[in-house]
């Protein structure tokens, strides 16, 4: 694992004296208690619960600098200037760039923040950075594609906006998710299936044969029927966004090719059936 170079994020800035607290109402996660030089991952959702986007959020002394998904960012700044209000917030996009790296290499010295990324310790850590190089072959973006699909973590090109439920999103065993903090969009239905242990789909790694080429969207099978669908996938792993009886199978496919579920080591054990089943 080397540094990689995410061409695909953009930084949006926040400041102003409420931007914690801007923020604290709208997002799954507690922003208030951040402090500088920590670092969140966190969700917008809609008011039904449902997942717009994904993102980080950095704190400094004077800023919170939010690393978002680029195709995004537009949408997301929009959307904070409606709920704006009387906020003493103001809202800025950066040419900041997003760098991440091994714990075992030191991030650079010019860096503007960084932080362990929370979703899981193998993803090591995140950088704010100042304008890079414009060339960028896109190896970056890819090396950190294969190590967080052979983790099993999520992110929003997993996703598509307002289709997916948090939990869906695995935000509640990857850190991306408070359940102490006060209200916030779709709070109400993300707490019911939390607390009721609703979740009946969930966003989970797969391995798929290398040789052949597979398209997001293709429909996840187990004894003929459908069971789920592919989101995300390269060179042999993929995420894979599957019902809940399709959680201990043994033997998946897509257009007839084999497909292993790879439970991943963050998620309890206790999550999945005892037998293998099929929907009804």
């Amino acid at each position: 694992m080397n540094r990689n170079h995410l061409s695909h994020r953009s930084v949006l800035s926040l400041t102003g004296n409420d931007r914690q607290a801007f923020l604290q109402g709208l997002l799954t996660n507690d922003i208030l208690s951040l402090t500088p030089g920590e670092l969140r991952w966190t969700a917008l959702l809609t008011v039904q619960g449902r997942i717009q986007c994904l993102f980080f959020v950095f704190c400094t002394s004077e800023a919170l600098l939010l690393d978002l998904p680029s195709s995004q960012a537009d949408t997301l700044h929009t959307l904070f200037k409606r709920f704006r209000l009387r906020a003493d917030v103001q809202f800025s996009m950066t040419d900041l760039h997003v760098l991440t790296g091994p714990h075992h290499q030191t991030p650079p010295e010019n860096s503007i923040c960084y932080a362990s990324d929370p979703r899981h310790p193998h993803m090591g850590w995140r950088a704010i950075m100042p304008p890079l190089p414009s060339e960028d072959d896109g190896k970056g973006d890819l090396a950190y594609l294969q190590r967080r699909l052979t983790l099993g973590i999520p992110d929003m090109i997993d996703f598509t906006p307002g289709q997916n439920l948090a939990l869906e999103a695995n935000l509640d065993f990857c850190h991306g998710v408070s359940w102490n903090k006060g209200c916030y969009l779709g709070q109400e239905v993300t707490a019911r299936m939390h607390y009721r242990s609703q979740a009946k789909r969930r966003l989970l790694p797969v391995l798929l044969p290398e040789e052949v080429s597979f398209s997001s969207g293709e429909n996840v099978q187990l004894n003929g029927h459908d069971v789920g669908e592919l989101r995300t996938y390269h060179k042999g792993h993929g995420l894979a966004m599957l019902h809940h009886t399709a959680w201990a199978a043994e033997s998946l496919s897509i257009a007839h090719q084999p497909v292993t579920l790879l439970w991943p080591d963050w998620l309890p054990t206790t999550l999945r059936p005892p037998t293998e089943s099929s929907p009804s």
